[in-house]
C-alpha cells in the first residue's frame, strides 16, 4: 500500500489550500502615510492662520556684535571729515533741523555729495553747542577757537544711523554722537506735550583713528543730549547711558538742561521685510550701540547695530492658505476613510489615483508654492532673530509646504501614468517620505540661513528701516525644483521596477472576472506590475479604481462618488435612521458580485439593501 506523506504548508499555500489573509495592505499604510501629512498641514495652516494678518506679540529681541546680527540697510554709504572752530552759536538757518541727517534717503552718488556740506553743517552745529553744556566731560571741546576735527558717517537709506565722531589733534579723548528720535517732555508739563524729534545723544569715548561708526561706552558714562530744530540748537539734558542703552521701555530723565529736567522716552520703529510681507514693530533702545570694524563697502554688509527691543509683527499671508489646506485635508481624510473601510486590504492606495484623476491636487500645490515667498519671510526673520525663541513658528511653514508635497508626490507619478495604475505603492511610500524629507529640511533649516539684510524701498510711508532679504527670491522655487526632480526619480523608479523585476506568480487567467469585466487579456493593460496584487489567480480589487468602482459589500460593487453617501449611512446609530437616510438618497447603481465574481449584472437599490455596513466575505480579491 502506498504510504500519503501529508503536504506541507508550502505545498497547500500553493495548492491554494491556505488563503493569504492579509488584515492591511500597502495602500493603507500610504494612506496612513498621507494622512500624517493632511494632519500636519491642518495643525500648521491653523497656526499660522491664527498669526497671520494680525500684529502677534513675539518678546524680547537682543541684537548684538556676534549673534542675531542686524545689518543696518545701507543705500549709499556716505562719510564725510571737516573741522571747525569753537564759537558762539548765532544767526542759524531756520530750516536747519538734525532730522534731515536721520531721513535723507539717496543711492545716487551725485545727490549723495550734494548733501555732504548740509551734513557738514548740522555737524558742525552739534560741535558747537557742546561749549553750552554745564560740567562736560571734555572741556577742552569748550574752548572758543579750539579746532575739533569732525567724522561723521550716514546710510541714507531714509531711516538713518548718522553717527559722528568729534577729536582733537594729540588729544586722546573724543566725542561721539548718533542722531536718533525720540520722544521727549518737560517733567513739569506731563506726557500730552511730548515731542517727538531727531536728537543728537553724544558721549565722550577713547580716540579711535579707525573710527568708521563706532559709539559703544560704558554703562555709566555721562550722555548728553542735543536738539536742533527750526535753526535753534538745544542742550536738553543729561543722563546715564544704561538709561538708553539695553534698557528698552525705561523712560529717562535727563538733568541740567537749559528747559529744565525733562524725561525722554524711545518711539515706536517699524521695520519693513520683504516688500511688505512682515513688519517688525518696537519700541527699540532709545540709543543702539553700532560698530563697522568688519564693513564691506562691495556687499553694503557689517554696520552693525547692538540694542533689544519689545518685537511685534505683523505678517502677510494670503488667504488662499487656508482654503487650499481646509480642502487638501478633507480630500485626504474622505479618501482614507474609503481606503480604510473597503479597501483595507488593497495594496493600491485610493489618494494618489483620485488626486491624479482631476486638478484639484495639482491647483493646491500650485497655490503652496505661490506662497512660498511668505513663508520664507517668516522663516527667515525668525532665524535671524533667534532671541525671540519662536522656531516653532519658523518651522510651521515648511512643514506644511513639505507636506503637501508629500501628498501630492504620489499623485504626479500616478498622473504620468495614467490610465494605468502604479502598483508599487511601495515606490510611492518611499519617495512622498523622501520628498517630505528633502524640502522640510531645505525649508526649515537651510534656506533661512542663505539671506543677509540689504536695503529695499519701503512700500509703506510709515516703516523705519525696509529690507529685503537677498536670498529667497532666488530660493522660493527651489522646493518645486526638487519636488519635480524627485517626482521625475520616482517615475524612473516605477519603469525600472516594471521592466526588471518580473512576477513569480502565475498570471491571472483571462476568465477572471476582474479582467472580463475591464475588457482586457493581460493585467499589463491596466497596472505597471502585477507583483502584489495577483495572487493563486485573483487580482487586488482595488484596480477597479480605474473605473471609480469599489467592492462595498459581499454582493455588489459601485461607483466611488455613492460612497460619500454611503460613509454617512455607516455611522448612522440606528436601523430607522439608516433606512430614513437609505430612502432620502435614493437608489444608486451597484453590480452584482457572486462568489467573489464580479456577474455583470447591474441594478438600482437603496444603501439598506446593499447591505454597505455588512463586509464580510470580501477578501481584497475577486476571480
Amino acid at each position: 500500500m502506498q504510504t500519503k506523506i501529508a503536504p506541507t504548508p508550502f505545498d497547500l499555500l500553493h495548492q491554494g489550500t491556505i488563503k493569504n489573509k492579509r488584515r492591511f495592505g500597502h495602500g493603507i499604510t500610504l494612506s496612513a502615510l498621507y494622512m500624517a501629512f493632511a494632519t500636519i498641514v491642518a495643525v500648521t495652516t491653523y497656526i499660522l492662520n491664527s498669526i497671520s494678518n494680525t500684529p502677534v506679540f513675539l518678546g524680547l529681541n537682543i541684537e548684538s556684535f556676534t549673534s542675531n546680527q542686524f545689518n543696518v540697510p545701507v543705500t549709499y554709504l556716505l562719510q564725510g571729515t571737516t573741522a571747525y572752530n569753537v564759537s558762539s552759536i548765532d544767526n542759524l538757518n531756520k530750516a536747519l533741523a538734525l532730522s534731515e541727517l536721520m531721513y535723507q534717503s539717496s543711492a545716487d552718488e551725485n545727490l549723495a555729495n550734494t548733501f555732504l556740506p548740509r551734513a557738514n553743517e548740522l555737524w558742525t552745529i552739534v560741535g558747537q553747542t557742546f561749549a553750552t553744556i554745564p560740567s562736560f566731560d571734555q572741556p577742552a571741546f569748550q574752548r572758543i577757537n579750539q579746532t575739533i576735527r569732525l567724522q561723521h558717517i550716514n546710510n541714507l537709506s531714509g531711516w538713518n544711523k548718522a553717527t559722528a565722531q568729534f577729536s582733537i589733534d594729540g588729544y586722546d579723548m573724543a566725542i561721539t554722537c548718533m542722531v536718533r528720535r525720540a520722544s521727549f517732555y518737560l517733567e513739569s508739563q506731563g506726557a500730552s506735550t511730548a515731542v517727538v524729534d531727531g536728537l543728537a545723544f553724544c558721549s565722550e569715548r577713547k580716540y579711535d583713528p579707525k573710527w568708521v561708526c563706532e559709539n559703544l561706552v560704558d554703562f555709566d558714562v555721562n550722555t548728553y543730549v542735543i536738539q536742533v530744530s527750526k535753526g535753534n540748537a538745544s542742550y536738553l539734558g543729561v543722563t546715564k547711558r544704561h538709561q538708553l542703552y539695553m534698557n528698552v521701555g525705561v523712560i529717562a530723565k535727563l538733568v541740567d538742561g537749559m528747559y529744565g529736567p525733562m524725561l525722554l522716552q524711545t518711539v515706536l520703529a517699524i521695520d519693513e521685510y520683504q516688500n511688505g510681507i512682515l513688519r517688525a514693530i518696537a519700541p527699540w533702545d532709545v540709543l543702539p550701540a553700532g560698530d563697522c570694524s568688519s564693513y564691506n563697502k562691495n556687499t553694503k554688509l557689517g554696520w552693525l547695530m547692538q540694542l533689544q527691543g519689545q518685537i511685534t509683527i505683523v505678517w502677510t499671508c494670503d488667504s488662499r492658505m487656508a482654503t487650499t489646506s481646509i480642502v487638501l485635508f478633507l480630500m485626504t481624510i474622505y479618501l482614507v476613510i474609503l481606503q480604510f473601510t473597503f479597501l483595507r486590504q488593497s495594496n493600491i492606495c485610493t489618494i494618489p489615483i483620485y488626486m491624479s484623476k482631476n486638478a484639484i491636487g495639482i491647483i493646491l500645490l500650485g497655490f503652496a508654492f505661490w506662497g512660498n515667498p511668505n513663508l520664507q519671510t517668516l522663516a527667515t526673520f525668525i532665524h535671524r532673530n533667534p532671541s525671540l525663541n519662536q522656531t516653532f513658528y519658523a518651522l510651521c511653514g515648511p512643514a506644511q509646504i513639505a507636506s503637501i508635497v508629500g501628498i501630492m508626490t504620489g499623485s504626479l507619478i500616478q498622473l504620468w501614468f495614467n490610465p494605468r495604475l502604479v502598483t508599487q505603492t511601495w515606490i510611492l511610500l518611499i519617495f512622498s517620505i523622501l520628498n517630505w524629507t528633502i524640502v522640510f529640511v531645505l525649508e526649515g533649516f537651510v534656506f533661512p540661513f542663505q539671506s543677509t539684510n540689504m536695503a529695499n524701498q519701503c512700500h509703506s510711508v510709515t516703516s523705519s528701516n525696509c529690507v529685503t532679504f537677498t536670498a529667497i527670491d532666488s530660493l522660493c522655487h527651489i522646493s518645486a525644483l526638487v519636488c519635480i526632480i524627485l517626482v521625475i526619480c520616482g517615475i524612473l523608479a516605477v519603469y525600472a521596477h516594471s521592466h526588471c523585476v518580473k512576477d513569480i506568480n502565475d498570471p491571472p487567467p483571462q476568465s477572471n472576472s476582474i479582467l472580463t469585466y475591464l475588457n482586457i487579456k493581460d493585467i499589463g493593460a491596466i497596472a505597471t506590475s502585477s507583483i502584489g496584487i495577483v495572487e493563486n489567480g485573483k487580482v487586488d480589487e482595488g484596480v477597479l479604481l480605474i473605473k471609480n468602482m469599489i467592492h462595498v459589500s459581499s454582493s455588489t460593487m459601485t461607483r466611488t462618488n455613492n460612497l460619500q453617501y454611503g460613509v454617512i449611512y455607516r455611522v448612522l446609530p440606528t436601523k430607522w435612521l439608516k433606512n430614513y437616510y437609505s430612502n432620502l438618497i435614493g437608489s444608486v447603481l451597484v453590480f452584482h458580485i457572486n462568489d467573489n465574481k464580479i456577474t455583470g449584472r447591474s441594478s438600482y437599490k437603496h444603501l439598506h439593501e446593499i447591505n454597505i455596513d455588512q463586509l464580510n466575505g470580501i477578501t481584497g480579491y475577486l476571480s
